[in-house]
């Protein structure tokens, strides 16, 4: 995501440069269930390359590329764009999908440092998928929609979408105070006091035989409503920033239970295949960011709860549930640019005892 501010920018002549930035998250975890044995465990959690070009005043290029967790090295964005109007813009290529606020703020402009865990819209690659958007911003600025048509999930031989139909998304969001300071339709869950923030966000996703085998296929349906309220306290946020994030979900896949995570391919990691769940789902959340600074940043307390609820007797007897809570801060040096998370997170799996740790994350963003 385009987010961060580029680190190098080399001009070729009028309306002609290109850009080159990195974005680094690394963490500690005292206890990882992905681990064998649950064991503590520090990794880079994400490296990228942010790379951006443009041509002429209205046509641009964005490639960014991230290191997978076994090594290789994946495209996350791939992008054409064309963008003559702030009311009218179109991109091709892989891009974040029309999706909750989560999705579109990606794991570096969330308040939190882990991805919650009820936002599951599919995607090749963190959410992306390869297609067609459009685009705008009108009313000042204060109203964002973005809709398309990109290639869809289950596009595996045996799966229930073997290149037949494609997915069909698209988010419309207001913002009732300031216009929201993030670029194109993408989001972030806190500014830091840049703006005051009340904004409303609708999404929607359908992709007909989306999800299941390719003998047992049902659509796939997916809705959600997102808010966020940010208020600066005081007179240029003299008594800090107050943040309020919630979400709701619905998934469905038509009783339909999908094919696993990555079936057919190297990993989970790799294609839109499998994993997705029907349920209803939501997400709160709320900080402060304190108006002091201690050292070189200032801390932000924050609390998140996010519950996952599994359609009734599809995944086991009555409505089995997935909650995550997250209690912690972050030590904010640069924004979203350079930033410190300490958590703890108590996760409970659906059908499985409850599972605490300690979370320690930095993000480093240029």
């Amino acid at each position: 995501m385009p987010h961060a501010r580029a680190a190098t920018t080399v001009n070729f002549g009028k309306d002609q440069f290109f850009t080159l930035g990195l974005g680094v998250r690394a963490q500690y975890l005292s206890h990882d269930t992905t681990m064998p044995g649950n064991k503590d465990a520090a990794s880079a959690s994400d490296l990228r390359i942010y790379m951006g070009a443009q041509f002429h005043k209205y046509v641009k290029s964005t490639l960014n590329l991230e290191r997978l967790r076994d090594g290789n090295w994946n495209v996350l964005d791939g992008v054409l764009q064309v963008e003559r109007w702030k009311a009218f813009n179109i991109w091709g290529g892989r891009m974040l999908t029309p999706s909750d606020r989560s999705n579109l703020d990606g794991p570096y402009f969330l308040s939190t440092y882990a991805f919650p865990i009820v936002s599951q819209y599919p995607g090749a690659w963190s959410g992306r998928d390869d297609g067609i958007s459009v685009w705008g911003k009108l009313l000042k600025d204060r109203f964002r929609y973005v809709a398309g048509v990109y290639r869809g999930h289950n596009w595996v031989r045996g799966g229930s979408n073997y290149g037949e139909h494609p997915l069909f998304a698209a988010r419309m969001e207001y913002n009732f105070l300031d216009p929201e300071p993030s670029p194109a339709y993408y989001t972030a869950s806190t500014y830091y006091g840049k703006a005051d923030i009340l904004a409303i966000g609708l999404a929607g996703q359908y992709e007909t035989d989306g999800v299941g085998t390719a003998q047992d296929k049902g659509d796939y349906k997916a809705w959600n409503v997102d808010g966020l309220f940010e208020k600066r306290i005081g007179e240029g946020a003299k008594y800090g920033v107050y943040t309020l994030e919630g979400a709701y979900y619905q998934y469905y896949t038509g009783g339909v239970k999908d094919i696993a995570a990555g079936y057919g391919q190297r990993s989970g990691d790799y294609g839109n295949v499998g994993g997705v769940n029907d349920g209803t789902a939501f997400l709160a959340s709320t900080a402060y960011l304190i108006p002091y600074r201690l050292g070189w940043g200032r801390l932000q307390p924050l609390v998140r709860y996010q519950q996952f609820c599994f359609r009734k007797d599809m995944y086991g007897p009555g409505h089995p549930k997935t909650t995550q809570l997250d209690l912690g801060g972050n030590y904010v040096m640069d924004g979203h640019n350079l930033r410190f998370t300490f958590d703890y997170v108590r996760y409970k799996p659906m059908g499985t005892r409850a599972v605490g740790a300690f979370l320690l994350g930095m993000q480093f963003q240029y």
